[in-house]
């Protein structure tokens, strides 16, 4: 399992940041076409035809893709979520407000509502101004920039944006076809059954792509197999990492033809 730490919860808010405005290019997936571009016999509109001339025979805009959609709209708010709950947890209004006090600023000092109030005026400092809504991209540049030092205040932060955003990064990589450090590959190990601690007669998807080093760009990822006991013959594996059998890049389409399906490994069970 991909292991959640400040610096992958960074790569993953950084992921967004860059995705955002690919997604938003695959809202509309394009205008259709008029009916007047493919001849027709006699003049005679097909039903499909009909439904995409709108008025005056102008033809409409193709659908707007709902999924997509669904996935902006999840993006901006849990964006904002995020951004309000980390610059909250690390301190940054009482920090500012406290260099204030340091200063001697003329701040009613006695009245607890008006140092809630100053507070409040403070972090509202950190955040974007624009709505996520429209664009969240600030919002997760600032939750990204003070996610270290959240996570100093309340180590239970970094854990609870990784469940958060897990999903829509998930969503997003597969949406734009992008390869993403921990990925799980839909197949069955041929070597190993995909056997596990948990599951001794196999059947779990046990390979997985790994990065082995984040910080370094030119390092191409690997697919590792996680499974108990795996140990493919040096033909058809000839690389370690941690261990564990592992397949560079330039083997993967190879690889992909080895994998047993999870139905198929059911079968090929069932029939013994």
């Amino acid at each position: 399992m991909k292991k959640t730490t400040v610096h992958s919860v960074v790569q993953d808010l950084a992921y967004l940041e860059e995705a955002w405005p690919a997604i938003v290019n695959l809202k509309i997936p394009g205008t259709a076409r008029s009916w007047v571009e493919t001849p027709r016999r006699r003049g005679v509109l097909s039903a499909a035809d009909r439904e995409r001339l709108g008025k005056k025979g102008v033809p409409r805009q193709s659908p707007v893709d709902v999924g997509v959609l669904d996935l902006l709209a999840l993006i901006a708010s849990r964006s904002e979520d995020i951004c309000r709950t980390v610059v909250e947890v690390a301190g940054l209004g009482q920090a500012a407000l406290s260099g204030e006090q340091a200063q001697c600023k003329p701040w009613a000092w006695l009245d607890a509502t008006a140092v809630t109030v100053a507070i409040e005026w403070h972090t509202a400092r950190f955040l974007p101004t624009a709505s996520a809504a429209k664009c969240p991209v600030p919002w997760l540049l600032v939750a990204r920039l003070w996610l270290s030092a959240a996570q100093e205040f309340d180590d239970r932060t970094v854990p609870w944006v990784a469940a958060e955003i897990a999903g829509l990064v998930g969503a997003a990589a597969r949406l734009l076809g992008d390869v993403r450090d921990g990925q799980v590959m839909n197949g069955i190990c041929p070597w190993c059954d995909g056997r596990t601690i948990g599951a001794i007669l196999g059947g779990e998807r046990t390979m997985q792509i790994v990065y082995p080093d984040l910080d370094d760009e030119s390092d191409e990822p690997v697919i590792v197999c996680t499974g108990e006991y795996c140990v493919p013959p040096s033909s058809a594996c000839g690389m370690r990492k941690d261990g564990m059998p592992a397949w560079p890049r330039r083997e993967w389409d190879w690889l992909s033809t080895m994998l047993r399906t999870p139905g198929a490994q059911l079968e090929e069970k069932a029939s013994v």
